[in-house]
């Protein structure tokens, strides 16, 4: 083989290898912005259900701030416009998106804890003694739905779900009697535990004048 051969094959490998370094750094980099792009959209879909929890709190009394949520994008459409976005440019995106969700969910948080608080205040949960049987169960299993929302995350499902649950049981609430002392004494006498002897006629009579009977369960003790 002459010295001519060897050296062109010698070319022929260098440039080869050329190619294959070149392939690998682009496939790199382009492994590179494609986590980048990953982690913008992450954080872009991170704000979208932050902004559709805290707008639909807002619409029923809430005061979140929503300033700037369009900074971190409209930058990313300046640098972007061009061409193909620099990895500086997506990495500064996604750090204000993401900066941006966690203020706003922040702010959701404290704002949803307030506004449960007050909407569990107007309900008149101590009407719900003097329910009939079947409405007062179903009241108290609506103030535990309410509560189990109110200490879990508001999303904007979970803020619709407790509004209308909380429609529901204050209508209904504020349609009950209003609490008889002397109701409210008896029934705190029953639910303590007692036996029949000790109930008069008139106690009995006041359970069926308020329609309350059907709520009380009566046993035999074993002996």
């Amino acid at each position: 083989m002459s010295d001519e051969s060897v050296r062109d094959k010698a070319l022929l490998l260098a440039a080869a290898g050329r190619r294959v370094s070149l392939s690998q750094q682009k496939a790199s980099a382009a492994i590179a912005v494609t986590s980048r792009i990953k982690t913008l959209r992450d954080n872009l879909e991170a704000l979208r259900t932050v902004l559709q929890a805290a707008r639909r709190l807002n619409e029923r009394g809430a005061q979140i701030s929503l300033q700037d949520i369009d900074k971190g994008l409209d930058n990313f459409r300046k640098r972007a416009g061009a061409g193909v976005p620099s990895k500086r440019t997506i990495d500064n995106a996604a750090s204000i998106v993401g900066d941006l969700a966690t203020r706003i969910q922040k702010d959701l948080q404290g704002e949803w804890q307030s506004w449960c608080k007050h909407r569990m205040a107007e309900l008149k949960t101590d009407r719900i003694a003097m329910l009939p049987s079947g409405e007062a169960m179903a009241a108290e299993a609506s103030l535990a739905d309410l509560e189990k929302l109110r200490r879990g995350e508001p999303r904007a499902a979970a803020i619709q779900q407790f509004a209308f649950a909380h429609r529901e049981l204050r209508t209904q609430l504020d349609a009950a009697p209003e609490p008889d002392p002397e109701v409210l004494k008896l029934l705190d006498r029953l639910r303590v535990g007692t036996t029949l002897d000790t109930l008069t006629l008139a106690d009995i009579q006041l359970l069926f004048d308020r329609k309350l009977a059907g709520t009380i369960e009566v046993r035999r003790r074993a002996v």
